[in-house]
């Protein structure tokens, strides 16, 4: 495949891109799609948030009790985040939405395995840039949870280890691509031959894997066919 006709198959690909919402999403696990190896292409990105998952429960006497006390409880969160800057209060499955005390969304459950026990999960955040040290940030992070001020019977879980989030990895798309139209044009060259080279799976969302604390190796699940080879003279 020609570079030229590599850079058609991009220009085909950017109204995918284009409607790619900024999402945030949460990377708890290592992997985030089934594949069982990397491509041979990847990139390296820190991580845009350290998370921690928590669960706040209250088994204050009334339902409606139980959720003033965890309602306060988060609103002091807020309070205290939106001073410190860099903490900030997210909730959501996979992906994430900043926490807003009126929204709807915003769901405290009842516990089926505890009685007159209400709960809600939520992730506490805080910006993380490369030259940041990692280790400061989740002591911050952690250091912030402790010192929450619960009101009345509201307790604090840790749901898991330190996550990570990174917003909108589709941004990252065309550097990725870059790197294949690259790689592409080595395997020519290093082949030495006429050979029709065929470029599968570039269609696919960007997928990643946590490589380090606060390192995410991103990638495109692509595949590479090379047939007809015909040796020059």
């Amino acid at each position: 495949m020609k570079s030229h006709a590599f850079f058609v198959w991009i220009a085909m690909l950017v109204a995918f891109s284009a409607n790619a919402q900024m999402e945030e999403i949460v990377v708890t696990g290592m992997r985030s799609g089934e594949y069982s190896e990397m491509p041979a292409v990847t990139i390296k990105k820190s991580a845009d948030f350290l998370v921690q998952e928590i669960r706040l429960v209250n088994d204050s006497r009334s339902p409606e009790l139980r959720k003033k006390e965890i309602i306060s409880t988060i609103d002091a969160m807020l309070r205290r985040a939106s001073s410190e800057k860099r903490i900030a209060l997210s909730y959501g499955e996979g992906f994430l939405e900043p926490v807003e005390l009126n929204d709807e969304s915003l769901q405290i459950l009842e516990d089926k395995k505890r009685t007159d026990t209400s709960t809600i999960d939520i992730f506490v955040k805080t910006t993380l840039a490369a030259s940041d040290n990692a280790k400061e940030r989740i002591a911050e992070l952690r250091a912030f949870i402790g010192r929450a001020q619960l009101a009345g019977r509201t307790e604090i879980e840790p749901l898991g280890d330190i996550g990570l989030s990174i917003v909108n990895p589709e941004r990252y798309r065309y550097d990725i691509l870059a790197k294949i139209s690259e790689e592409n044009a080595r395997i020519v060259q290093a082949m030495g031959t006429k050979c029709r080279i065929k470029l599968g799976g570039l269609e696919g969302r960007v997928q990643w894997e946590r490589t380090d604390v606060a390192e995410l190796t991103l990638f495109i699940p692509y595949g590479i066919e090379v047939t007809d080879c015909t040796y020059a003279p």
